[in-house]
């Protein structure tokens, strides 16, 4: 049975905290700059900042994702797409992974004999794709799984059958999207990467934060389950999310 969820676009605080129950592990995100172009002149330059993930665990199948705080879904193109917004990307092979178990909507293995597959319908601020389901593990670095890693996480994902030709996905060079809005924005909470993180591996604080770099020669940063002190310019200051059952990260005004 399909279903539907609208996302809002990429919303970027300095560090967050959600409603979850040691470790700290961190990413690098890469900046990379696409040009606006008006009347045949670059008027601007829009940015993106995405790092790698890895998914499997006998043969890991390795993808570069935006880490968006408007979504909460993690999605990577499918081998079976091939549209070329899906095949300019790297794509996932479920018939290369043998940790992956493809999934109904209501999360139930699919049975062996259907004939047909659940799919989610998923728009962003622009462009949208269409997906099937797999569970499956989820890594921040690459390596061997010949023991439980606290870096790595079972996790719902979306395998993108349909991908819009149009922004984002032809412009940028990122593979997926993987979200990291509350859980309650998502399909269901087993959809929540960070979620599963804090619920799944015992996450040293119940928090991520990103550090943007204003230069290409230091590398930006996202962490789960803490932050760098050096990141900070000031004593953080929290306040409470406005609205959380939304599933956003928002404030009052």
């Amino acid at each position: 049975m399909p279903s539907s969820v609208r996302c809002e676009p990429l919303v970027t605080f300095a560090c967050y905290r959600a409603p979850f129950a040691s470790l700290r592990l961190s990413s690098s995100p890469r900046a990379r700059y696409v040009p606006v172009i008006r009347n045949e002149k670059i008027v601007s330059y829009k940015t993106a900042y995405f790092g790698k993930i890895h998914l499997g665990v006998a043969r890991q199948q390795t993808f570069t994702v935006v880490f968006d705080t408007g979504s909460a879904h993690l999605f990577v193109p499918s081998a079976t797409c091939q549209s070329p917004a899906c095949t300019r990307h790297r794509q996932f092979y479920r018939n290369a992974s043998d940790s992956a178990v493809d999934l109904d909507h209501d999360g139930n293995p699919v049975q062996k004999n259907a004939t047909r597959r659940d799919q989610v319908n998923i728009a962003f601020g622009t462009g949208e794709v269409t997906g099937e389901f797999v569970r499956e593990t989820v890594c921040l670095s690459p390596g061997a799984m010949d023991s439980p890693r606290k870096d790595c996480t079972e996790l719902r994902v979306i395998l993108a059958s349909e991908m819009t030709k149009d922004e984002p996905f032809m412009t940028f060079e990122f593979d997926g999207v993987l979200g990291l809005g509350l859980a309650s924005l998502a399909v269901d909470p087993e959809f929540s990467f960070f979620g599963q993180m804090s619920k799944l591996n015992g996450l040293r604080e119940q928090t991520f934060g990103y550090f943007l770099s204003r230069s290409d020669k230091v590398p930006s940063e996202i962490s789960f389950g803490g932050h760098d002190p050096k990141r900070l310019a000031s004593d953080l200051q929290w306040v409470p999310v406005h609205k959380p059952e939304l599933g956003y990260w928002q404030l009052k005004p």
